[in-house]
């Protein structure tokens, strides 16, 4: 269980798997929707470079549920 107050920050590696350390497990970009809509702060760092990449992997158009056609 994630503490509301506390941010949470996640690497994402090469395999563009999302790892946060603090609970030790994958997640989802569903999961970090799911924080941000509960009002936890997430911060996304490359793990090869440490670089901060949040803007990049939580824009608008990755966030948004994928729509499938039919």
């Amino acid at each position: 269980m994630v503490n509301p107050g506390e941010p949470i920050t996640v690497k994402l590696y090469g395999n563009r798997r999302l790892y946060q350390p603090r609970t030790a497990r994958y997640v989802t970009l569903a999961d970090l929707r799911a924080h941000m809509r509960d009002g936890i702060m997430v911060t996304v760092h490359d793990a090869a470079t440490g670089a901060d990449i949040t803007d990049l992997v939580l824009s608008p158009q990755h966030l948004s549920p994928r729509r499938t056609e039919h």
